[in-house]
């Protein structure tokens, strides 16, 4: 009697247990780095450990493929791998007993030509929570944006903004910028975007101003929590490349070992050494159709700015240089940052214009104007308005195009520019 006791008080524990972890941290998901034949996906901490986690073909229902890594890290968030998938494929899931969907990277090379693809790129999120806003000012809405988004079917989004902007009683606390991130996640609004596409997520700099700051470190370690990117080699940062179809990708952190300080003999810097080598190693070594450099903050944008690469002028001094003695075709460059879009066509001697796009915020309060005066930026680009921006590449092998296009959203179109191959491929 005295063991049967014993074993109903270890269960109504266990049960109150996790009771209060369900009910402090509601379930959610969020569809990270998908490949050809693996799809990586973050979920929360789960109430029983031995739940299935199960993905399908969305035509083959029956047919079952159960998780192969279930890994929980140190912070009791669980990265769940299916791997041994098929290109192209569209899989459905059950995680933590969420219902999502993900699609896996064709695999055309050597077999077909390049197949046309879209992906969004999006700005910052605010998700407004009354108690630590500012008083008598809404930073965030149009929350239906998110439905804008899904309703566009990209491929994949890249956030070049933060996921919810941190507020300032947040900084001092690892829990509090964390539970900040993680609210984008719970958010009814965002739900099926995060469930049912791949996510891939750039480093940002915000009201934690550089990685000497206060909470610069509890950032990070929130960040790394979040996310499924892609793994790198460069071990001082979170940057990372990726590909799909013909177009390669390289995600810059502006922030691991970003230091502002302009005194005596040092600089300021947002890349580092070891980061900015193994970039241009990896568009060396690059033969994609077209090459994205990604990053927070503007890179194309001329004007001397604390919110543009000009900042740390020694390091985009050295890469705009790289790019020119090397002869690096294709390069197009996605940022975020700004309080509104814009697209900087920047004008190099003896090489082709490099093509910006500098992405709208998705939900964060939009400038009232634009105060900089970006002589680079294209006619008619300028867009005050919440919303997102789809990148479409498209057209026949030797022959592609890349169409840059604002939306807002409601996910009506906005200004749209189509670059050619050709174009960049110039030099004297």
């Amino acid at each position: 009697m005295k063991n049967i006791l014993i074993l109903l008080l270890i269960s109504v524990s266990v049960a109150i247990a996790q009771d209060v972890k369900l009910s402090s941290e509601p379930a959610h998901t969020a569809v990270g780095a998908v490949d050809m034949r693996e799809a990586r996906i973050i979920t929360s901490a789960k109430p029983l450990a031995n739940e299935l986690d199960v993905c399908w073909k969305a035509d083959a229902p029956d047919n079952k493929i159960k998780a192969t890594k279930n890994l929980t890290n140190k912070n009791y968030l669980n990265e769940v791998v299916f791997e041994n998938l098929e290109p192209n494929t569209e899989y459905k899931y059950i995680v933590n007993g969420i219902t999502g969907s993900f699609k896996t990277k064709p695999d055309y090379l050597d077999r077909t030509p390049p197949p046309d693809f879209t992906f969004v790129a999006l700005g910052n999120n605010y998700i407004n929570d009354k108690k630590y806003d500012v008083p008598f000012k809404t930073e965030g809405g149009e929350y239906e944006v998110f439905q804008s988004v899904c309703s566009s079917k990209p491929d994949f989004a890249i956030w070049v903004g933060t996921q919810n902007v941190l507020r300032n009683a947040d900084v001092g606390s690892e829990s509090a910028i964390f539970n900040r991130l993680l609210q984008a996640r719970t958010f009814e609004q965002s739900k099926k975007l995060f469930n049912s596409t791949a996510n891939y997520s750039v480093p940002n700099a915000d009201v934690i101003a550089d990685s000497t700051s206060i909470g610069a470190v509890e950032k990070m370690t929130s960040f790394a929590r979040l996310w499924a990117n892609p793994k790198s080699t460069e071990k001082n940062s979170y940057c990372y490349s990726f590909s799909y179809a013909d177009a390669d990708f390289f995600v810059l952190d502006d922030f691991s070992n970003r230091t502002n300080l302009d005194y005596g003999d040092a600089r300021p810097k947002m890349l580092g050494q070891s980061q900015m080598t193994w970039l241009f190693n990896a568009l060396a070594n690059s033969k994609a159709t077209f090459k994205f450099i990604v990053m927070n903050t503007p890179i194309a944008n001329p004007v001397e700015s604390s919110e543009n690469f000009t900042f740390a002028s020694e390091e985009r001094k050295a890469l705009l240089a790289f790019l020119s003695e090397k002869k690096i075709e294709g390069v197009l460059m996605i940022s975020g940052k700004k309080g509104y879009g814009e697209i900087t066509k920047l004008i190099r001697a003896g090489a082709y214009p490099i093509y910006e796009l500098t992405t709208t915020p998705l939900t964060d309060r939009p400038a009232k104007e634009i105060k900089e005066m970006n002589y680079f930026r294209v006619p008619s680009s300028a867009t005050l308005k919440r919303g997102f921006s789809q990148i479409k590449i498209e057209g026949k092998e030797g022959a592609r195009t890349a169409t840059f296009t604002f939306f807002n959203s409601k996910g009506e179109q906005g200004f749209s520019l189509t670059i050619k191959e050709s174009e960049l491929k110039k030099f004297e």
